[in-house]
Protein backbone atom coordinates (compact mmCIF):
# COMPACT_ATOMS: atom_id res chain seq x y z
CA UNK A 1 0.00 0.00 0.00
CA UNK A 2 1.42 3.37 -1.00
CA UNK A 3 1.31 6.22 1.51
CA UNK A 4 -0.90 9.16 0.76
CA UNK A 5 0.83 12.31 -0.51
CA UNK A 6 0.12 13.98 2.84
CA UNK A 7 1.65 11.13 4.82
CA UNK A 8 4.63 10.85 2.49
CA UNK A 9 5.38 14.54 2.89
CA UNK A 10 4.99 14.51 6.66
CA UNK A 11 7.57 11.86 7.41
CA UNK A 12 11.20 12.77 6.96
CA UNK A 13 14.22 11.49 8.84
CA UNK A 14 15.71 13.54 11.63
CA UNK A 15 18.76 15.47 10.45
CA UNK A 16 21.16 13.09 12.16
CA UNK A 17 19.82 10.19 10.11
CA UNK A 18 19.72 11.94 6.74
CA UNK A 19 21.22 9.70 4.06
CA UNK A 20 22.08 12.74 1.99
CA UNK A 21 24.44 14.54 4.32
CA UNK A 22 27.47 13.25 2.47
CA UNK A 23 27.00 15.82 -0.27
CA UNK A 24 28.74 18.48 1.80
CA UNK A 25 31.02 16.43 4.05
CA UNK A 26 34.59 17.67 3.50
CA UNK A 27 37.84 15.94 4.25
CA UNK A 28 39.08 17.05 7.63
CA UNK A 29 42.70 17.07 6.53
CA UNK A 30 43.85 16.74 2.94
CA UNK A 31 47.21 15.42 4.06
CA UNK A 32 45.91 12.52 6.16
CA UNK A 33 42.92 10.80 4.63
CA UNK A 34 42.35 7.60 6.52
CA UNK A 35 40.26 4.93 4.90
CA UNK A 36 37.89 3.82 7.59
CA UNK A 37 35.93 0.62 7.08
CA UNK A 38 32.66 1.73 5.54
CA UNK A 39 29.25 0.53 6.47
CA UNK A 40 28.07 -1.22 3.37
CA UNK A 41 25.12 0.31 1.73
CA UNK A 42 22.52 -1.79 0.26
CA UNK A 43 24.26 -1.03 -2.77
CA UNK A 44 23.33 -0.99 -6.31
CA UNK A 45 26.84 -2.14 -6.84
CA UNK A 46 26.88 -5.44 -5.02
CA UNK A 47 27.69 -7.07 -8.23
CA UNK A 48 30.32 -4.46 -8.60
CA UNK A 49 32.45 -5.74 -5.83
CA UNK A 50 32.72 -9.10 -7.46
CA UNK A 51 34.07 -7.47 -10.54
CA UNK A 52 36.71 -5.49 -8.79
CA UNK A 53 38.14 -8.41 -7.00
CA UNK A 54 38.81 -10.13 -10.24
CA UNK A 55 41.76 -8.11 -11.39
CA UNK A 56 43.73 -8.44 -8.19
CA UNK A 57 45.61 -11.69 -7.81
CA UNK A 58 43.67 -13.91 -5.40
CA UNK A 59 45.43 -15.78 -2.62
CA UNK A 60 45.03 -19.55 -2.24
CA UNK A 61 42.53 -19.30 0.62
CA UNK A 62 39.74 -17.95 -1.58
CA UNK A 63 36.64 -20.14 -1.47
CA UNK A 64 32.94 -20.06 -2.33
CA UNK A 65 32.23 -17.53 0.41
CA UNK A 66 35.15 -15.12 0.27
CA UNK A 67 38.03 -14.12 -1.92
CA UNK A 68 41.48 -13.16 -0.70
CA UNK A 69 43.43 -10.51 -2.59
CA UNK A 70 47.12 -9.82 -2.68
CA UNK A 71 46.55 -6.08 -2.36
CA UNK A 72 48.14 -3.35 -4.43
CA UNK A 73 47.83 0.30 -5.38
CA UNK A 74 44.95 2.20 -6.99
CA UNK A 75 43.60 5.73 -7.33
CA UNK A 76 40.85 6.60 -4.90
CA UNK A 77 38.50 9.56 -5.40
CA UNK A 78 38.46 12.00 -8.29
CA UNK A 79 39.62 15.57 -8.91
CA UNK A 80 36.45 16.89 -10.52
CA UNK A 81 33.34 16.28 -8.44
CA UNK A 82 30.47 18.38 -7.05
CA UNK A 83 31.06 16.63 -3.70
CA UNK A 84 34.03 17.78 -1.70
CA UNK A 85 34.51 14.47 0.10
CA UNK A 86 35.24 12.72 -3.22
CA UNK A 87 38.16 15.04 -3.96
CA UNK A 88 41.01 14.87 -4.73
CA UNK A 89 42.13 11.76 -6.57
CA UNK A 90 44.95 10.23 -4.53
CA UNK A 91 47.08 7.12 -4.59
CA UNK A 92 46.23 4.41 -2.06
CA UNK A 93 48.07 1.21 -1.26
CA UNK A 94 46.14 -1.75 0.15
CA UNK A 95 47.72 -4.65 2.04
CA UNK A 96 46.55 -8.24 1.38
CA UNK A 97 43.03 -8.88 2.70
CA UNK A 98 40.00 -11.12 2.26
CA UNK A 99 36.44 -9.99 1.54
CA UNK A 100 33.08 -11.71 1.16
CA UNK A 101 31.94 -12.37 -2.39
CA UNK A 102 28.41 -11.17 -1.61
CA UNK A 103 26.48 -9.17 0.97
CA UNK A 104 25.32 -10.86 4.17
CA UNK A 105 21.89 -12.36 3.57
CA UNK A 106 18.85 -12.61 5.82
CA UNK A 107 19.59 -16.32 6.21
CA UNK A 108 23.18 -15.53 7.23
CA UNK A 109 22.07 -12.94 9.76
CA UNK A 110 19.38 -15.26 11.13
CA UNK A 111 22.02 -17.90 11.87
CA UNK A 112 24.04 -15.29 13.74
CA UNK A 113 21.02 -14.21 15.81
CA UNK A 114 20.03 -17.81 16.56
CA UNK A 115 23.55 -18.62 17.75
CA UNK A 116 24.12 -15.50 19.85
CA UNK A 117 20.63 -14.18 20.76
CA UNK A 118 21.85 -10.84 19.48
CA UNK A 119 19.35 -7.95 19.59
CA UNK A 120 19.84 -5.32 16.88
CA UNK A 121 19.90 -1.57 17.32
CA UNK A 122 16.48 -1.18 15.64
CA UNK A 123 14.97 -3.83 17.93
CA UNK A 124 16.35 -2.07 21.02
CA UNK A 125 15.22 1.37 19.84
CA UNK A 126 11.80 0.13 18.74
CA UNK A 127 11.93 1.26 15.12
CA UNK A 128 13.82 1.28 11.84
CA UNK A 129 13.62 3.69 8.90
CA UNK A 130 12.01 3.04 5.53
CA UNK A 131 11.28 4.78 2.27
CA UNK A 132 8.71 3.27 -0.08
CA UNK A 133 7.35 3.96 -3.51
CA UNK A 134 4.96 6.89 -3.41
CA UNK A 135 6.91 8.96 -0.89
CA UNK A 136 8.69 12.19 -1.75
CA UNK A 137 12.35 12.24 -2.71
CA UNK A 138 14.58 12.22 0.40
CA UNK A 139 11.59 11.33 2.61
CA UNK A 140 11.99 8.53 5.16
CA UNK A 141 9.73 7.45 8.00
CA UNK A 142 9.89 5.34 11.10
CA UNK A 143 8.67 1.75 11.04
CA UNK A 144 7.40 0.92 14.55
CA UNK A 145 8.96 -2.39 15.63
CA UNK A 146 10.71 -2.55 12.26
CA UNK A 147 13.96 -4.49 12.05
CA UNK A 148 15.88 -6.87 9.79
CA UNK A 149 13.09 -9.39 10.44
CA UNK A 150 10.42 -7.20 8.84
CA UNK A 151 11.91 -3.96 7.44
CA UNK A 152 8.67 -2.35 6.25
CA UNK A 153 5.24 -1.25 7.45
CA UNK A 154 3.00 -2.73 4.81
CA UNK A 155 3.52 -6.15 3.21
CA UNK A 156 2.76 -6.42 -0.49
CA UNK A 157 4.15 -8.12 -3.58
CA UNK A 158 7.08 -5.68 -3.74
CA UNK A 159 8.08 -5.46 -0.07
CA UNK A 160 8.10 -9.27 0.18
CA UNK A 161 11.43 -9.07 -1.66
CA UNK A 162 12.93 -8.09 1.71
CA UNK A 163 11.81 -11.43 3.21
CA UNK A 164 13.67 -13.79 0.88
CA UNK A 165 16.41 -15.85 2.50
CA UNK A 166 18.82 -14.72 -0.22
CA UNK A 167 17.91 -11.04 0.13
CA UNK A 168 20.48 -8.84 1.85
CA UNK A 169 20.03 -8.28 5.57
CA UNK A 170 18.84 -4.67 5.88
CA UNK A 171 17.67 -2.25 8.55
CA UNK A 172 20.88 -3.08 10.38
CA UNK A 173 23.13 -0.50 12.01
CA UNK A 174 26.90 -0.20 11.83
CA UNK A 175 27.03 -1.74 15.32
CA UNK A 176 25.02 -4.75 14.11
CA UNK A 177 27.32 -5.25 11.14
CA UNK A 178 30.41 -5.09 13.36
CA UNK A 179 28.92 -7.68 15.74
CA UNK A 180 28.03 -10.05 12.90
CA UNK A 181 31.46 -9.81 11.29
CA UNK A 182 33.18 -10.37 14.65
CA UNK A 183 31.07 -13.51 15.14
CA UNK A 184 32.31 -14.65 11.74
CA UNK A 185 35.90 -14.00 12.84
CA UNK A 186 36.21 -10.95 10.62
CA UNK A 187 35.49 -7.23 10.45
CA UNK A 188 34.04 -4.64 8.11
CA UNK A 189 36.22 -3.67 5.14
CA UNK A 190 37.99 -0.34 5.10
CA UNK A 191 36.94 2.12 2.41
CA UNK A 192 40.19 1.48 0.58
CA UNK A 193 39.68 -2.29 0.66
CA UNK A 194 36.10 -1.98 -0.52
CA UNK A 195 36.96 0.26 -3.45
CA UNK A 196 40.06 -1.72 -4.39
CA UNK A 197 37.98 -4.89 -4.59
CA UNK A 198 35.14 -3.18 -6.43
CA UNK A 199 37.35 -1.54 -9.01
CA UNK A 200 38.81 -4.83 -10.19
CA UNK A 201 41.70 -3.04 -11.79
CA UNK A 202 39.61 -0.33 -13.44
CA UNK A 203 40.45 3.35 -13.08
CA UNK A 204 38.65 6.64 -13.67
CA UNK A 205 35.20 5.15 -14.32
CA UNK A 206 32.00 5.20 -12.30
CA UNK A 207 31.66 1.41 -12.44
CA UNK A 208 34.33 -1.26 -12.90
CA UNK A 209 33.01 -1.94 -16.41
CA UNK A 210 32.64 1.71 -17.52
CA UNK A 211 30.33 4.67 -16.96
CA UNK A 212 26.92 3.20 -17.90
CA UNK A 213 24.76 1.19 -15.47
CA UNK A 214 23.77 -1.22 -18.25
CA UNK A 215 25.63 -3.44 -20.70
CA UNK A 216 25.82 -3.12 -24.49
CA UNK A 217 22.45 -4.88 -24.80
CA UNK A 218 20.78 -2.45 -22.41
CA UNK A 219 20.55 -4.94 -19.56
CA UNK A 220 20.89 -3.50 -16.07
CA UNK A 221 24.05 -4.47 -14.21
CA UNK A 222 22.92 -3.25 -10.79
CA UNK A 223 19.85 -2.33 -8.78
CA UNK A 224 19.02 1.33 -8.28
CA UNK A 225 15.89 3.50 -8.41
CA UNK A 226 14.74 4.33 -11.94
CA UNK A 227 12.17 7.05 -12.33
CA UNK A 228 11.65 10.82 -12.34
CA UNK A 229 10.99 10.69 -8.58
CA UNK A 230 10.34 8.26 -5.75
CA UNK A 231 6.64 8.54 -6.44
CA UNK A 232 7.11 5.78 -9.02
CA UNK A 233 9.83 3.26 -9.87
CA UNK A 234 10.01 2.41 -13.59
CA UNK A 235 11.35 -1.07 -12.70
CA UNK A 236 13.86 -1.10 -15.55
CA UNK A 237 16.15 -3.40 -13.58
CA UNK A 238 13.24 -5.64 -12.57
CA UNK A 239 13.14 -4.56 -8.92
CA UNK A 240 11.52 -1.90 -6.78
CA UNK A 241 13.40 -2.55 -3.56
CA UNK A 242 16.07 -5.13 -2.76
CA UNK A 243 17.11 -7.99 -5.01
CA UNK A 244 18.86 -11.29 -4.15
CA UNK A 245 22.53 -10.76 -3.37
CA UNK A 246 23.59 -12.69 -6.46
CA UNK A 247 20.90 -11.36 -8.79
CA UNK A 248 23.39 -9.57 -11.03
CA UNK A 249 26.25 -11.27 -12.77
CA UNK A 250 29.73 -10.11 -11.85
CA UNK A 251 32.00 -8.41 -14.32
CA UNK A 252 33.85 -11.04 -16.40
CA UNK A 253 36.76 -12.29 -14.35
CA UNK A 254 35.47 -10.79 -11.12
CA UNK A 255 34.95 -12.72 -7.95
CA UNK A 256 32.35 -10.67 -6.08
CA UNK A 257 28.85 -9.44 -6.80
CA UNK A 258 28.03 -5.75 -7.30
CA UNK A 259 27.55 -3.97 -4.13
CA UNK A 260 24.23 -2.52 -4.47
CA UNK A 261 22.66 -4.40 -1.66
CA UNK A 262 19.79 -4.81 -2.08
CA UNK A 263 22.43 -4.59 -6.04
CA UNK A 264 21.28 -6.04 -4.76
CA UNK A 265 20.22 -2.85 -3.49
CA UNK A 266 21.75 -1.93 -0.08
CA UNK A 267 24.68 0.28 0.76
CA UNK A 268 27.78 -1.12 2.43
CA UNK A 269 29.06 0.04 5.77
CA UNK A 270 32.76 0.42 6.29
CA UNK A 271 35.02 0.56 9.28
CA UNK A 272 35.53 4.02 10.72
CA UNK A 273 38.90 3.88 12.39
CA UNK A 274 42.10 4.85 10.60
CA UNK A 275 43.97 2.15 12.50
CA UNK A 276 42.81 -0.42 10.00
CA UNK A 277 43.48 1.78 7.01
CA UNK A 278 46.25 0.36 4.86
CA UNK A 279 46.18 3.42 2.63
CA UNK A 280 48.95 5.96 2.37
CA UNK A 281 46.38 8.75 2.64
CA UNK A 282 43.24 8.44 4.71
CA UNK A 283 39.75 9.89 4.68
CA UNK A 284 39.17 10.67 8.35
CA UNK A 285 35.99 12.19 9.81
CA UNK A 286 36.02 15.60 11.46
CA UNK A 287 35.17 15.75 15.15
CA UNK A 288 31.61 16.75 14.27
CA UNK A 289 31.33 13.70 12.02
CA UNK A 290 32.95 11.23 14.41
CA UNK A 291 29.64 9.56 15.27
CA UNK A 292 28.94 8.91 11.60
CA UNK A 293 30.04 6.05 9.41
CA UNK A 294 30.68 5.97 5.68
CA UNK A 295 28.47 3.92 3.39
CA UNK A 296 29.67 2.89 -0.03
CA UNK A 297 28.14 1.40 -3.15
CA UNK A 298 24.74 3.03 -3.45
CA UNK A 299 21.42 1.25 -2.98
CA UNK A 300 18.04 0.39 -4.46
CA UNK A 301 16.85 3.77 -3.11
CA UNK A 302 19.60 5.82 -4.78
CA UNK A 303 18.40 7.67 -7.87
CA UNK A 304 19.21 10.51 -10.23
CA UNK A 305 16.56 12.52 -8.36
CA UNK A 306 18.33 12.09 -5.02
CA UNK A 307 21.92 11.16 -4.14
CA UNK A 308 23.03 9.37 -7.32
CA UNK A 309 25.01 7.26 -4.88
CA UNK A 310 25.37 4.15 -7.01
CA UNK A 311 28.94 3.90 -8.24
CA UNK A 312 32.53 3.82 -7.04
CA UNK A 313 33.00 7.44 -5.95
CA UNK A 314 30.04 8.39 -3.79
CA UNK A 315 30.51 8.39 -0.01
CA UNK A 316 27.29 8.29 1.98
CA UNK A 317 27.25 9.11 5.70
CA UNK A 318 24.94 8.04 8.52
CA UNK A 319 25.02 7.69 12.29
CA UNK A 320 26.45 4.40 13.52
CA UNK A 321 23.08 3.58 15.11
CA UNK A 322 20.97 4.38 12.03
CA UNK A 323 19.04 1.40 10.65
CA UNK A 324 17.70 2.15 7.15
CA UNK A 325 15.99 -0.36 4.87
CA UNK A 326 18.66 0.30 2.26
CA UNK A 327 21.72 -0.44 4.41
CA UNK A 328 23.46 -3.78 4.16
CA UNK A 329 27.01 -5.03 4.59
CA UNK A 330 29.64 -7.61 3.81
CA UNK A 331 32.59 -8.72 5.92
CA UNK A 332 36.33 -8.65 5.37
CA UNK A 333 39.36 -9.97 7.22
CA UNK A 334 43.09 -10.30 7.28
CA UNK A 335 44.67 -12.45 4.59
CA UNK A 336 46.46 -15.48 6.01
CA UNK A 337 50.19 -15.60 5.43
CA UNK A 338 51.25 -17.63 2.44
CA UNK A 339 53.05 -20.87 3.14
CA UNK A 340 56.79 -20.72 2.67
CA UNK A 341 57.13 -17.15 3.96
Amino acid sequence: MKPSPREAQSVRPAPDFSPGTSREAPFSDTSTRASAPPFILLTALSALLLSAIASAQPLPVSDATRVCLAGGAFTQGRDRSPRRDERPAHAVTVAPFCIDRALATRADFARFVDATRYVTTAERRGYGLESVEGMDDWAWRRVPHGSWRRPFREEDAETRAFLRDDAPAVMVSWHDAVAYCAWRGGRLPTEAEWEFAMRAGSAGTRYPWGDAPSDARGRSRLNFWQGASHHHNDRVDGHVYVSPVRAFRPTPGASTTPSATSGNGPRTATAPTPTRAPSTRAMAPTRAQSDRRVLRGGSWWCAACTCEGYGLWYRGHAEARAAFSNNGFRCAGEAPARSGR
